[in-house]
């Protein structure tokens, strides 16, 4: 028995065409249908609940400041005169120094730190302004300098810092009352006591657990 293949007929490239068009246009509003304003537009200002207005009404869109001294841009997205959605900071060459989300003017999601290179220098999570999981803080040459994880309360939990050759030089738990065990900042660090060590168990690679 002989198959026969179909193709799409005119009509249905024609819906086919109209509804990825439609979706194409979509796409375009809503990414590039923000306002971007430049620090020190004449039309900008705030209320007196401090909320940022662009001609009179709240500002939606992108914030954009320079720092000539650091040769750094700013740029905060606003939603309803309030910081809300994207940050980020790079230098006047566009290399990514920072990027960060932000809820309803607070540090929400995760965060991350670059140096020049484009090496993490820094990686953190926030909920609501409220640090949660795990902070890291890295050398230039992409070694460990920070270790720390909070309580639900943002207070610290555990605390270590390393220097550049991996050697472990602060060492500290702490309990949410605010008692901590390990010396900070000697350089023979006191061991923690048993029952209490890291919660975690996470020993970071190619750091030393000299003590």
């Amino acid at each position: 028995m002989e198959h026969r293949v179909r193709f799409p007929t005119n009509r249905y490239l024609l819906r086919s065409l109209r509804f990825a068009f439609v979706l194409v246009c979509l796409f375009l509003s809503l990414s590039c249908g923000k306002e971007r304003v430049k620090q020190g537009d004449k039309d900008l200002s705030e209320d007196q609940n401090h909320f940022l207005l662009y001609k009179g009404k709240p500002f939606h869109g992108f914030y954009v400041a320079e720092n000539v001294v650091l040769a750094e841009t700013y740029e905060t997205e606003f939603y309803k005169g309030v910081p809300h959605g994207s940050y980020t900071v790079k230098s006047f060459s566009g290399v990514l120094l920072e990027s960060r989300h932000i809820r309803y003017g607070q540090k929400h999601g995760t965060q991350t730190l670059y140096f020049p290179s484009g090496k993490v220098r820094q990686s953190s999570e926030y909920d609501m302004g409220v640090p949660i999981g795990e902070h890291l803080e890295y050398f230039d040459n992409g070694q460990l300098a920070t270790y720390q994880t909070f309580f639900p309360s943002g207070k610290p939990k555990v605390v270590k810092k390393w220097n550049k050759r991996g050697q472990i030089y602060l060492n500290q738990v702490f309990l949410e009352s605010g008692e901590s065990f390990g010396r900070p900042g000697s350089k023979v660090c006191d061991p923690i006591p048993e029952g209490i060590e890291n919660p975690t168990g996470m020993i970071p690679q190619n750091a030393s657990t000299k003590l």
